[in-house]
């Protein structure tokens, strides 16, 4: 049966799994027809209302008592008319309930259809629609905060800023396409570069912003490296908060990898263990140590940890030779403070540098905070955004369409030449909020949503 967006649609939304409440979404024109044919609450229906009663089986038989919420159109999340149903959250009750919706008339939501249909009706923008499955993958409170603000618009709203400034320019360019004998413009060619200028400082924030806010969501890698008997363990079983590691005075106890996944101040981590690096003729210490190399390779941060209570040795400065090489961000600590402090910080090549004692967690605050630093830079969560792969690359043309213009306008070409490539500008802006797109791509774009959403 072929799929039309005038359908009416039904789906769970609360997931297909046991709970005490079950909430079953409809949405599409008619849907409230639809419900007075399986509802013992007969029309009319109030807007933003709850109604109390029994969805019933076409012989008029109970299938649940519930409570239905009713939206009219535009008031509702897909703009449609629509209503929801709190049954009870039982498997075998919720798909009895759905069933009869589907019976009744109503189709299987497809994933994201419900998003799909806000943004087809002007509810939201495409950046808004994304924010959705951003709000619900959002593993801490702080990715949660970054994806409200762009689900409430507010990325839209700077996007919408930058094409005002754009079309200032557009319109400024018409009036010489217009009338190119006469001067009625009291902008100069420095004027215009000042503003493109401006247009292109802004896309190339959005773009870091974007950069780091993958860290607040994604999460980035971690290698914890060093001689044996530095810490590695103890520090990993530090951070995390329990025994992740095997912990000895015996060197070279790490033969492998160890991995673990966890939030630091909202950010996740997944941090990598890795065997002491030394010289040894043990074969499977040496596999060890070969892996602990290309965890570093892999790896987003190296912790590289020294025992501040000795000096540094061959093995250590071979370790940061090697770390230099790998052009990473390294944050160095040094461990045991609580047994004296005989390196320095200026005794190591590396920008940030934590004392630390794992045996007491002095210093924990310290590394976290570095840790941070490293993952957000300078930007707070009001200024990071979420960003797709096709919106990224849409705003890296916006950017080389700038440079483009500022060429144009330099070289002072026609007027209408510029204009196209002013036109070009704005269709690029609007692909990020979805003012511009295509019918295949949404589907796409919609189908990583859950059912229900």
């Amino acid at each position: 049966m072929p799929k039309h967006d005038d359908d009416i649609i039904a789906a769970i939304a609360s997931g297909q799994v046991e709970a005490a409440i079950g909430i079953i979404r409809v949405s599409g024109k008619g849907s409230h027809d639809l419900l007075s044919s399986i509802f013992t609450i007969k029309p009319p229906y109030e807007h933003r209302k709850i109604y109390y009663g029994y969805i019933t089986e076409a012989d008029g038989s109970i299938i649940d008592e519930v409570l239905v919420s009713v939206f009219k159109s535009p008031h509702s999340y897909t703009g449609e008319d629509s209503f929801e149903i709190n049954c009870h959250g039982g498997l075998v009750v919720m798909n009895a309930v759905l069933e009869r919706i589907l019976d009744a008339g109503a189709r299987l939501a497809e994933p994201g259809e419900f998003t799909k249909r806000a943004f087809l009706n002007g509810k939201m923008d495409l950046s808004q629609a994304e924010a959705v499955a951003t709000v619900i993958a959002a593993k801490s409170k702080r990715a949660l905060r970054v994806a409200q603000n762009q689900l409430q618009g507010k990325f839209s709203k700077q996007l919408d800023e930058i094409r005002d400034k754009i079309l200032y320019l557009m319109a400024e360019n018409e009036v010489r396409i217009d009338h190119p004998d006469e001067e009625l413009s009291d902008l100069t060619t420095h004027d215009r570069l000042k503003v493109l200028n401006e247009i292109k400082n802004n896309l190339k924030q959005i773009l870091r912003a974007a950069e780091y806010g993958d860290h607040l969501f994604k999460g980035l890698t971690l290698a914890i490296v060093g001689k044996p008997n530095v810490g590695k363990s103890s520090l990993l079983n530090l951070i995390v908060g329990e025994e992740a590691a095997i912990v000895t005075d015996i060197p070279g106890t790490t033969r492998d990898i160890v991995k673990e996944t966890f939030n630091i101040r909202g950010i996740p981590f997944s941090v990598l263990d890795t065997a002491g690096i030394r010289k040894t003729n043990d074969i499977v210490e040496k596999i060890g140590v070969q892996r602990s190399f290309s965890a570093m390779e892999k790896a987003d941060i190296i912790i590289a940890v020294f025992d501040a209570s000795r000096l540094l040795t061959d093995e250590d400065l071979e370790i940061i030779d090697r770390i230099k090489k790998t052009d990473k961000d390294v944050i160095a600590v040094l461990n045991k403070i609580d047994a004296g402090l005989t390196i320095k910080g200026d005794d190591l090549p590396f920008d940030t540098v934590v004392k630390l004692s794992c045996k007491t967690g002095k210093g924990l605050e310290d590394l976290e905070k570095a840790l941070e630093k490293i993952a957000l830079s300078d930007f707070d969560d009001s200024q990071l955004v979420s960003l797709n792969a096709n919106q990224k690359y849409s705003l890296k043309k916006a950017l080389q369409m700038c440079e483009q213009l500022e060429n144009d306008i330099r070289e002072n070409i026609d007027p209408a030449l510029i204009g196209v490539d002013f036109l070009s500008l704005t269709d690029y802006l609007d692909e990020v909020i979805g003012r511009i797109t295509n019918e295949d791509m949404l589907d796409v774009m919609f189908k990583h949503f859950c059912i229900g959403k």
